[in-house]
């Protein structure tokens, strides 16, 4: 497995908001402060409505409910009450478990339990449990997430597709490293990233669609994944348009819509299921796969070769990237300093029978 190291950062992040680079700070004079008196957890507990109880349940990872649990953090965080376990991680106390919050705000693709499979089991050869969690619009929402696996006092923490969030703030203070895992947003860029380079896939697929004729191209994205576009070098005279979806949109609508008449586009980007669902409802409205429009797939479905029109897709070694991440976590816990780390020959395009010339219009 060849892996690129990129930047190395402390296995406990930093977060400089509103903080004087220490440099600067010597530099400049500045008037004595009485020090804080440190908060209290009745403090806590007034501030929050609830009984020290409620507050000690919910900061040592037993059963409070939902609200509850959100109003001690809150609290908390606007007293900047260290509770006991940033004094366990400073006596380095283990627990041994490590909490992984998968991000996705997508659809999950089986793909991805390579990825949980090979990563739980580098834990596991450790004597690590893994507590995984996946985030879906309906469910509980990442902070809680954070929250309740600080509460059940992980070691360290995988973020799969790491946004800003309040509680990284608690990881930070309590000394617990945090690995972000596939996409990284630029406001927590303080965190170590592991991912896989998919640009030469990217790029192979878009060259291939070129030489077929194709200039106008769309990516299908739900809710707020960021699209893939985006994120690479475009090629010459290729155009692309961001159909962004929801959970729960009429798909057969918007391709009607947006991917049918005189103008649409040629050939469409999509992850599964959408990209799986495309091959039925362009049947529906009369599209032909591929002589009107033609589909690639960003993950590569295991039966991707055996649906009735063959799918062309991005197979990604998820193997590659669950043991990188793996290998950077037990860095971290280690006290090590824990560098970027980007997964290399990992990602290949397939193209198969979704895709054709382009469609004369």
């Amino acid at each position: 497995m060849r892996v690129r190291h990129v930047v190395a950062h402390s296995a406990r992040f930093r977060c400089y908001d509103g903080v004087v680079p220490a440099r600067e700070a010597s530099t400049r004079k500045t008037r004595a402060t009485p020090r804080k008196k440190a908060a209290t957890l009745r403090a806590v507990a007034e501030l929050a409505g609830c009984s020290t109880a409620t507050v000690s349940k919910a900061l040592n990872g037993l059963p409070v409910s939902a609200e509850n649990l959100r109003r001690v953090f809150a609290a908390a965080e606007e007293l900047e009450y260290v509770p006991n376990l940033a004094a366990r991680a400073m006596r380095n106390e283990k627990t041994m478990t490590v909490g992984m919050v998968v991000n996705f705000e997508g659809h999950p693709h089986s793909e991805l339990l390579s990825t949980f499979q090979d990563l739980i089991a580098q834990m596991e050869t450790e004597g690590y449990s893994v507590l995984l969690s996946l985030v879906r619009n309906e469910g509980v929402d990442v902070d809680t997430l954070l929250q309740r696996f600080l509460a059940h006092r992980v070691d360290g923490l995988f973020y799969w597709n790491a946004r800003p969030i309040r509680s990284l703030a608690w990881y930070e203070r309590s000394g617990i490293p945090v690995i972000a895992v596939v996409f990284r947003h630029s406001a927590v860029a303080q965190l170590p990233l592991v991912t896989v380079n998919a640009e030469p896939a990217f790029t192979a697929a878009c060259r291939d669609l070129r030489s077929l004729g194709h200039r106008d191209l769309a990516e299908i994205v739900v809710d707020r994944t960021e699209p893939l576009f985006s994120m690479y070098p475009r090629l010459r005279g290729m155009k692309w348009h961001e159909i962004r979806i929801k959970h729960g949109d009429e798909l057969r609508e918007i391709v009607k819509e947006r991917l049918v008449g005189p103008g649409a586009p040629t050939a469409v980007f999509a992850a599964p299921p959408v990209s799986n669902q495309l091959l039925a409802v362009a049947g529906e409205l009369g599209l032909r796969i591929p002589e009107d429009l033609s589909v690639v797939s960003y993950y590569d479905p295991e039966d991707a070769s055996l649906f009735r029109i063959p799918l062309s897709s991005i197979r990604t070694d998820y193997d590659k990237l669950g043991k990188a991440a793996a290998v950077a976590m037990l860095d971290a816990l280690a006290g090590k300093p824990v560098e970027d780390a980007i997964v290399e020959d990992s990602a290949q395009y397939l193209p198969r029978a979704s895709t054709g010339p382009v469609p004369k219009r």
